[in-house]
């Protein structure tokens, strides 16, 4: 269960920096950490930490809430009429 949500929270960071504009290490670099690192978030591989969330979305020019916003309706897609 947790693998899918860190693979589908990789999703939503993968598409946030795009429209960003960013590449991984421009956000490695703002978040203090190796361009390896935004791989394995952005894969899925490594969870993120509430915390982490928080300096992400702040990499990313963007809220915490958007993130997790995101990751809700990518889960829960509204019904089609």
């Amino acid at each position: 269960m947790y693998e899918i949500a860190d693979r589908l929270i990789g999703k939503v960071l993968r598409k946030l920096r795009i429209e960003s504009g960013l590449k991984q290490d421009q956000v490695a670099d703002r978040l203090g950490v190796n361009q390896s690192m935004i791989s394995k978030f952005e894969s899925g591989e490594r969870s993120l930490h509430l915390g982490e969330v928080y300096a992400y979305a702040e990499a990313l020019g963007t809220s915490p809430q958007r993130i997790l916003q995101e990751v809700w309706d990518s889960r829960h897609p509204p019904h089609a009429k």
